[in-house]
């Protein structure tokens, strides 16, 4: 995502101040055995925390190993601050601070908030929560729960919300055939598992119910826990999910020896110095935290978010085939979900280029989703592009943001770009994940978030922007914003009620959402309309971007 999305975000992390995690605190204990694990309760937020718990260890560019909590009698864990961030590229001018608590490679922790006084009988729905960043950048401190725990206590529906960190970028995600051989592949992805696997053996101490874990997460977090569906070892960990703008094929899912990850593997050995060392993997995991990050920072920040060098690669293991052919083929657990997206879901990955001519757009989408830039032969398809054209006409008033007229933005063909994107990465994947677990009857419920969060024509070029519904379902903001916060007590709720109960529904406080079904239905949520409406916009534009979605991403 480009840099201005995190303004949307930031507000997660002006809560965290709001709801008082920073102020004065009690100390409140949690028996593991005979020893003692300290959080806090704070005296704002009247939620419980217990903040920078180690769920693993990993040497870099190793599968971290699961930290076992027998502690020796009488010790004391300190779970009051948070942790180090997982090192991270830095994007300028962010206003997001990830690194509030620094960057360190020993990252591997969660924390968890719970309402005040949980017993450790309680038995509590779990909410375990992945975060998005295009799967570079990403803390626990900028997703304070409090806000879910508070709407939970709100409807008398409890739950427990726990925030992980896993390693990101590089770090996380390198590629390569050198990575491959050394078993480095998706390392964010297995301390996710790691989280996971924590949460069932520990969470009863703090009053959860391992059996009722529900994980969610949005963008690339949405993406990983769709991953993490197409293995039992994994999706045993928990009994439903919320996938919030993504799904396991949103992305292409390249192989570790497809020639464009491996050039970025050439590129950043090259950067450190180890393109001459006999062994390159084992230069690189020796090479000092700070030219390694330094390697990574020579990216262009505005052209991460775009080209993504480090992202899921098929590995044999977690991801064993291209998920788009394993949804097809039915090859996923059959969990409960919600899903949905936000209106303009596109334009935060065309914005800040100009896109003025027809090559020009082409060339958008030929390269959004290229580890290099190369763009996809793609636009050689003369029958194909000729398609594209005309399911997408160069007519502003056609784009996105959708309903902003004839306004132009970035070029005359930035709303033609940005209606493209959305749709070919988000609401095309969306759809046919929703068609084909509705063929194994798995229950599903559908949203749109149609809410804008900001009047300032200064960033109207966002419309309802990609991961702008993170801060709703985070129940983020202040009564004094009457709209914005009528639509976090909506979606907060709905997360919290499907998180008990398998089913979003709240009778007689929420408005009522009915499942997809055979009518394909989906819940338009917005502060004066939020309504049942068909899953039909645009239906032969996203048809057809599943049908060309191969070609266009060069599979």
């Amino acid at each position: 995502m480009a840099r201005s999305t995190h303004s949307l975000i930031s507000r997660l992390s002006i809560l965290a101040l709001l709801l008082g995690i920073q102020a004065q605190a009690d100390t409140v204990p949690v028996a593991l055995g005979s020893s003692s694990i300290i959080g806090t309760n704070s005296n704002a937020a009247n939620i419980e925390s217990f903040l920078g718990l180690t769920y693993g260890t990993a040497a870099r560019f190793k599968r971290s190993t699961p930290v076992v909590y027998s502690a020796p009698a009488n010790t004391v864990i300190n779970a009051t601050t948070f942790s180090v961030a997982c090192p991270q590229p830095v994007t300028p001018g962010n206003t997001l601070n990830y690194g509030a608590y620094g960057f360190g490679e020993n990252c591997l922790t969660l924390d968890i908030y719970r309402p005040p006084g949980t017993s450790a009988n309680a038995s509590l729905p779990v909410m375990v929560w992945i975060s998005g960043g295009a799967f570079l950048q990403g803390s626990t401190s900028v997703y304070p729960g409090t806000g879910i725990v508070a709407r939970s206590m709100q409807l008398g529906k409890p739950v427990i919300t726990v925030i992980v960190n896993y390693r990101l970028a590089l770090w996380g995600f390198l590629g390569g055939q050198e990575a491959k051989d050394n078993g480095a592949l998706n390392l964010g992805l297995y301390d996710q598992r790691d989280a996971f696997t924590w949460v069932k053996n520990y969470i009863s101490y703090f009053g959860g119910d391992p059996n009722k874990v529900t994980a969610f997460g949005s963008s690339g977090g949405a993406i990983s826990i769709g991953h993490h569906l197409f293995t039992t070892t994994s999706s045993d960990l928990f009994r439903a999910v919320i996938l919030s703008s993504g799904t396991a094929s949103t992305l292409a899912v390249r192989k570790p020896n497809d020639p464009a990850v491996q050039s970025v593997y050439d590129s950043v050995v090259k950067l450190v110095g180890c393109d001459t060392a006999s062994d390159s993997f084992a230069c690189l995991s020796a090479v000092d935290e700070t030219t390694l990050f330094n390697a990574v920072n020579t990216y262009d920040p505005d052209s991460l978010f775009q080209l993504r060098p480090w992202a899921p690669l098929v590995d044999g293991d977690l991801i064993p085939d291209d998920p788009f052919t394993l949804i097809s083929q039915g090859k996923f657990a059959s969990k409960p979900f919600l899903t949905g997206d936000v209106v303009d879901e596109g334009t935060h990955f065309v914005f800040p280029q100009a896109v003025n001519t027809t090559d020009q757009f082409l060339n958008v989408i030929a390269v959004v989703d290229s580890p290099t830039l190369t763009p996809s032969p793609f636009t050689q398809n003369e029958s194909l592009v000729q398609t594209l054209e005309e399911l997408y006409p160069a007519t502003p008033a056609a784009g996105s943001p959708f309903g902003t007229g004839n306004v132009t933005f970035f070029g005359p063909q930035f709303k033609r770009a940005a209606a493209v994107i959305g749709d070919l990465h988000f609401h095309a994947q969306r759809r046919y994940f929703l068609a084909q677990t509705a063929q194994k009857n798995v229950p599903s419920w559908c949203y749109q978030l149609a809410q804008l969060t900001s009047t300032d024509p200064s960033v109207a070029w966002q419309g309802v922007a990609h991961e702008s519904d993170v801060p709703f379902i985070f129940n983020a903001y202040p009564s004094t914003s009457a709209d914005l916060f009528t639509v976090a007590s909506y979606m907060s709720g709905y997360w919290v009620a499907f998180a008990n109960n398998l089913d979003p529904n709240v009778a007689g406080t929420l408005p009522t959402w009915n499942a997809y079904g055979s009518n394909k239905q989906s819940l338009q949520i917005e502060a004066n309309a939020t309504v049942m409406i068909p899953d039909n916009f645009r239906i032969q534009g996203t048809d057809f971007l599943t049908t060309a979605r191969a070609a266009i991403f060069n599979e």
